[in-house]
Order: C-alpha cells, then structure tokens, then sequence
C-alpha cells in the first residue's frame, strides 16, 4: 500500500486511463490472452475521428462525416466484430473488439470445423507479436468443453447491449464510451 495515492484512486485513475477497463483490443495485447464468448456477435464499420472518438455504423457509410482522421498507410473505414468475453485474467466480462482481419479470419475457420463451431463453446487464445506493420496475430482455440454453471449464470445476470455501440454508448450501462 503506498502512502502516495490510496488504493481506491489508483483504481479510479486505471479505469479512466483504460477506458474503464470492460474493453479488449487485440492491438493493446502484451501478452496471450485467454477469453470465452457469451451470446451473440455484432458485427458493423467503424471509423476515428480527429479528436480520437470511435463512429461505427451497421452498414458501409456512402459519406463519411468531415471530422474522420485520415493516415496514410490505414485504412479509413475498417470492418469490426465484437461479442462479449469472459477474461479469465480478470475474473471478468468484457467488450472484446477486434478490427484484424486475420484475427477474424483465423475465428471464422473454427466456426465453420464442425469440431468447433459456435465460438461460445470453446475458450480462445490470441496473442501478439510484433509492432506497427509488423505485427501479427494469431487466435487459436482450444478444445470444445461446457462453460462451467457458475459462470453461465454470472452472465445471466450481466446486463450488456452490444447494440449501444453504434450509438458511442457502453453497452454495460448509461456513460459514453
């Protein structure tokens, strides 16, 4: 315990500083992460703006709004999937997003062995290695098993609507992402 801060603003600040902590994006991995699916997927575009705010759509905008960062060598508009994970590193759920196609590529071949299909009856595991345009990504899954009842009823309990991201809201409650 240090004297400095108290325990209960470091963990204020961490929240704050990670964007509250509920999401996961593969590109700020540091090391393999080992994560479950629960209910259903979405799927849509998004896009930064200049002022660091992620816009995401259903469907491919025809027009872009005029406040859209722009870098060369990156896509302007990329295609997203996300779902709600179990973290086992944490002990909790959370928003997993992901933009890298080989991520999602590497995720759909699972779904279509008829070993594995729907992602909510296995655990994954993505790691990262790399920096910039050197990176790459892998998404390995490990072998079918039950989610134990325990934790299938803690997402029971979970109120979370993926949907609220395409209004730049958290789907786990009231405050803006």
């Amino acid at each position: 315990m240090s004297g400095f801060l108290s325990a209960a603003a470091i963990e204020e600040i961490s929240k704050e500083a990670s964007g509250s902590g509920r999401y996961l994006n593969p590109s700020k991995f540091t090391e393999e992460t080992r994560l479950r699916f629960f209910g259903s997927g979405l799927t849509g575009f998004e896009a930064w703006t200049v002022d660091n705010k992620p816009i995401r759509w259903e469907t491919k905008p025809e027009e872009l709004p005029a406040n859209i960062r722009q870098q060369e060598g990156y896509q302007t508009i990329k295609r997203f999937l996300a779902g709600v994970v179990y973290d086992y590193a944490s002990d909790d759920f959370k928003i997993l997003q992901m933009t890298q196609k080989t991520l999602m590529d590497q995720l759909f071949k699972y779904i279509a062995d008829e070993d594995y299909g729907d992602p909510t009856n296995y655990d994954i595991k993505i790691s990262k290695k790399g920096e910039g345009i050197k990176t790459e990504y892998t998404l390995v899954a490990a072998p079918p098993k039950e989610v134990k009842p325990a934790l299938q009823a803690r997402f029971d309990d979970l109120e979370c609507d993926l949907t609220r991201l395409f209004d730049n809201e958290d789907p786990f409650g009231s405050s803006s992402v």
